[in-house]
């Protein structure tokens, strides 16, 4: 009896001991989709909450890797209601259509996180009926990559509008003797992403469906055939397209880097990677994304990714300021591209020293901060399909001589039918 009395004691000295000396840790379990550089960027993160603030208060941030970012919003639905939802997840818009229909997301309203200290751009990429749904994380701009040897050799400068691009197209693409295209002037088919800046920046704002592109009520209506802004926009493609320097391509990243074609448009998170695959072929520069005529003012939309809570917990709402703290926002875009999602950073010496020795990156932000924040990105029930069938229908314009008024009609349907189709499945009001 005596020796079990001293066992309890000795127990109980080393909980005491124990709880003198540190909290219990508690884990925040956070999926993700973000591989090599960005991969490599957010666990430096995670180590550095781990070992400063993380340390004081009990908690330890692992992230685990889910695969892209539709696998993890897959994956997210599929643990709802169970043990094995993550604490955090980070996510692209396309799951803000389920998330804001979801009973189990902590929305950035619930968790009391300060939205003061976010760029005001960042907080409407993310906002629904139900507040902030996520807090901004991986945010990204549609900027024009290009190929300033070129550009330069042919004494012109990046295009401001669609035409501009018309009219520079032969200058800065080339045939060879037998008269086959030998650098295109620009590589890429625009999808859903770069609609959102050729259709939402026009007459200053637009939408392609109602809600504010659905991000206020479930989409009901498509509005791009009604107010023109989808003929408009494949009018001058078109024409732009006619000139013989323009590859369809989803490819558009190869095709840049091998010098294949002078521009593509693309992320803004982008640009280590084009660096990287690019070497020391040619000199790259970055310029605004082009408009789609003199009356598209708006600007872009912010892309990207946020994190979604699923715990309502101090653990999360601590994780989520130091995520939001100028020195975190600083050391991811300085590593990763992303522009800053706290808006302090952007008066911040170091940060405008960075942009000032990496002109590329400056690009993105002034274009962002010039941007109508009101020009955001669509949320939509068959994202990915309509992504795809965008493609579709301008291919078949472009390639295949399709009349404009019939794409239009035909594409507005085709996302009329995915709307009905998405209410009539759940029972919306």
């Amino acid at each position: 009896m005596k020796r079990i009395f001293s066992l309890l004691l000795l127990l109980i000295i080393a909980a005491t001991v124990y709880a003198g000396g540190g909290k219990e840790e508690n884990t925040l379990t956070i999926w993700h989709q973000f591989t090599g550089t960005h991969n490599q960027a957010f666990e430096e993160i995670l180590d550095k909450f781990n070992s400063s603030e993380g340390k004081k208060l009990g908690i330890k941030a692992e992230g685990i890797y889910q695969g892209a970012a539709n696998d993890v919003l897959t994956k997210v639905k599929a643990a709802a209601g169970t043990a094995e939802l993550p604490d955090i997840a980070a996510m692209d818009a396309t799951a803000c259509l389920d998330m804001k229909e979801s009973d189990y997301l902590i929305t950035a309203d619930a968790a009391g996180i300060d939205q003061s200290v976010i760029l005001p751009a960042a907080v409407r990429a993310f906002t629904s009926e139900r507040g902030l749904l996520a807090v901004p994380f991986c945010c990204s701009s549609l900027i024009l990559y290009y190929n300033s040897t070129v550009f330069d050799a042919a004494g012109k400068e990046p295009p401001r509008t669609l035409d501009d691009f018309t009219a520079i197209a032969a200058s800065v693409g080339k045939r060879d003797e037998s008269g086959n295209v030998s650098r295109y002037a620009f590589a890429g088919t625009p999808t859903t992403y770069e609609l959102g800046a050729f259709i939402g920046a026009q007459n200053g704002l637009s939408y392609m469906v109602d809600g504010k592109n659905g991000h206020f009520g479930i989409p009901r209506n498509v509005l791009i055939e009604e107010n023109g802004t989808f003929r408009n926009f494949l009018t001058h493609w078109k024409r732009f397209f006619d000139t013989g320097y323009v590859l369809n391509t989803s490819d558009q990243i190869q095709e840049f880097a091998s010098g294949r074609a002078a521009s593509m448009l693309n992320s803004s998170d982008l640009i280590p990677t084009v660096q990287r695959l690019v070497g020391n072929r040619f000199e790259i520069a970055t310029a605004f994304a082009p408009m789609t005529d003199e009356n598209a003012t708006g600007g872009v939309n912010i892309g990207g990714s946020a994190l979604f809570m699923f715990s309502d917990s101090d653990a999360v709402k601590a994780f989520m300021e130091y995520i939001l703290s100028e020195e975190c926002q600083l050391e991811w875009a300085e590593k990763t591209g992303f522009l800053p999602a706290a808006a302090s950073v952007y008066e911040n010496d170091e940060f405008n020293s960075f942009l000032s020795e990496h002109p590329m990156y400056r690009t993105a932000v002034e274009q962002t901060l010039s941007s109508n924040p009101e020009v955001t990105g669509i949320w939509m029930p068959s994202g990915y399909q309509i992504y795809h069938t965008y493609q579709s229908e301008i291919q078949k314009v472009t390639e295949e001589g399709k009349d404009i008024d019939e794409a239009v009609s035909d594409m507005a349907d085709f996302i009329q039918l995915q709307l009905e189709d998405y209410i009539r499945q759940n029972q919306a009001d």
